[in-house]
């Protein structure tokens, strides 16, 4: 029937239509941005697009789901809730946000070899630490046995140490896990060269090769989750690859001091603290003497992993 409108309108026929496809047309109204925070506004009503009204007024549980989540956004810098420790080096403490370690997270701190005074840039806070809280600090994989004159020294009682020395790359990583889990440690510090040969490591029942990177992962998780200090000790090649700790360090020395770079820093900026140990004079934390025996078995079984 002519006349019956109940599917619509023709459509228009651009050859006799003037005003079809012209972009400044009323039936065809453009939107775009107008703000560098990419609200979008319509040239006819100046006002914001009906989808940005919609997603701004879910942006504050969209900000309390991302804080749920521990996810870090770059737009949060300097703004950190999370747990510090002092580091004992007042320079290094102003360049942390919240002035210290992360102690629920994971840090790595890159050398170019074992023995350039790693250990005496966190035994302040190990020591600080173990004077405020019970709970074993855990050596995995150390190059060297733990010299207990120097510990007492740093105010660490030796008897609350406990050194690890797994067989394989997955006992390490075995190890690791589950004191970050157990609850009853302050601080667990991985020397990673045994998880960093080759290709990757297989850890877990279901048998997964990991790299170092994805394993940073879980460390990161395991150490937030039950609120315990993991420390990643790594050789300087590891500069080159990503990873998920919340702060990254690079101890270099040059003409007998001791420089710390800020590789990555979560809530704050990279920078560098230049001979962070001035005046500092106590011994060595490790002997040089190889780390194997005694040997603590740290080899699970199946039903553990």
């Amino acid at each position: 029937m002519s006349g019956d409108h109940r599917h619509g309108p023709p459509a228009s026929n651009s050859r006799d239509d003037p005003g079809a496809g012209e972009p400044d047309s009323p039936e065809q109204p453009v939107i775009t941005p107008a703000s560098s925070s990419g609200v979008f506004f319509s040239p006819q009503t100046a006002e914001p697009h009906e989808t940005e009204r919609a997603s701004g007024a879910q942006r504050p549980e969209l900000d309390a789901a991302f804080a749920a989540a521990g996810l870090w956004r770059a737009n949060s810098l300097t703004q950190t809730q999370a747990s510090v420790c002092p580091t004992g080096y007042a320079a290094l403490d102003a360049c942390l946000p919240g002035g210290g370690w992360p102690v629920a997270g994971l840090t790595e701190l890159l050398t170019g070899h074992a023995g350039v005074g790693e250990l005496r840039l966190l035994m302040p806070a190990l020591a600080a630490m173990a004077a405020a809280q019970s709970g074993w600090v855990v050596w995995i994989g150390p190059p060297y046995m733990p010299n207990a004159p120097a510990l007492l020294q740093w105010g660490l009682p030796p008897e609350r140490m406990l050194v690890i020395h797994p067989r394989s790359p997955a006992d390490a990583a075995w190890a690791a896990e589950q004191a970050l889990a157990s609850g009853t440690c302050i601080a667990v510090l991985l020397w990673t060269q045994m998880l960093e040969q080759g290709r990757g490591f297989v850890t877990g029942q279901r048998r997964a090769r990991l790299s170092m990177q994805q394993f940073s992962r879980r460390l990161q998780v395991a150490a937030s989750t039950h609120h315990c200090w993991a420390v990643a000790l790594r050789g300087v090649a590891a500069r080159r690859q990503p990873s998920a700790a919340v702060l990254r360090l690079y101890l270099a020395v040059r003409e007998g001091q001791r420089d710390v770079h800020l590789l990555k820093v979560r809530g704050g900026y990279p920078g560098v603290v230049e001979h962070f140990d001035a005046g500092i004079d106590i011994g060595a934390a490790m002997v040089r003497e190889p780390a194997s025996a005694p040997h603590t078995d740290a080899t699970p079984n199946a039903t553990q992993r």
